[in-house]
């Protein structure tokens, strides 16, 4: 091969865009994928329960033991038209300087009935929330019954306790307790109270330990357990004792 040649080969392969290679981001998101594989549905639309961008941060927030952080980008071009594209911009970094994008354009033309800035709003908070859980390869259980029987769902990523105030869109099965009078001599848990409980239960890797036992000393002839069975103080108090 010529002089000329071997320089015109070295010119092209250094010009050709290099595979960013990142094996400490890599092996972070495994570790952190090995305990936490979902978030739950915490709040509910016209579409059915779905996980909201709060909960999705949360979910992720144990990831920063591991090295692992993100942020939100926003960026600006046009199509082929020469209209503005809004694209949103999920980074997720790894503490040696490692990172991966991912991004979403902000769709607003099927929103009505808003204004530009809120129709931008929305799309953009709906973008997050999808790049946020895909980033960490999180799925989403479906509510709390499920959060607290199926296999699939025993870490739902809360990460740490937090006390979730009830609204009138968290409507799905499973999030509310029971509006049966307790028997004499029973004390109904609270909204607040349950919710509570089941915050610090969900953040715990040994939660379904503790629901196997709760299973089998109150409904040992019940194939699936829901997470209204938890209904009473006494219920409470029982599961606390293996939170200690």
């Amino acid at each position: 091969m010529s002089e000329q040649n071997e320089e015109q080969t070295w010119k092209l392969v250094e010009s050709e865009p290099r595979k960013r290679e990142t094996p400490n981001l890599a092996k972070a998101l495994c570790q952190f994928q090995k305990v936490y594989a979902n978030a739950v549905r915490d709040a509910a639309g016209n579409f059915g329960s779905y996980v909201s961008l709060a909960e999705a941060e949360q979910a992720v927030s144990p990831a920063t033991e591991h090295g692992l952080a993100h942020t939100f980008i926003t960026e600006s071009s046009t199509n082929t038209k020469d209209e503005p594209v809004i694209w949103m911009v999920c980074r997720l970094m790894h503490e040696s300087g490692e990172f991966i994008d991912s991004r979403l354009p902000i769709i607003t033309e099927n929103q009505r009935g808003q204004n530009i800035y809120h129709k931008m709003g929305s799309a953009i908070t709906y973008a997050r929330r999808y790049l946020l859980l895909a980033a960490y390869g999180l799925g989403q259980a479906d509510d709390e019954a499920d959060a607290w029987s199926q296999k699939a769902a025993e870490t739902d990523n809360t990460g740490k306790a937090k006390k979730v105030k009830p609204t009138k869109s968290v409507a799905f099965s499973g999030q509310k307790v029971t509006e049966t009078l307790a028997p004499e001599g029973k004390t109904k848990l609270s909204q607040d109270e349950f919710n509570q409980l089941r915050a610090e239960l969900n953040s715990r890797p040994d939660k379904a330990e503790i629901m196997k036992n709760f299973k089998k000393t109150y409904f040992p002839s019940k194939d699936k357990l829901l997470a209204t069975d938890i209904e009473f103080k006494e219920h409470e108090s029982y599961i606390r004792k293996f939170m200690i």
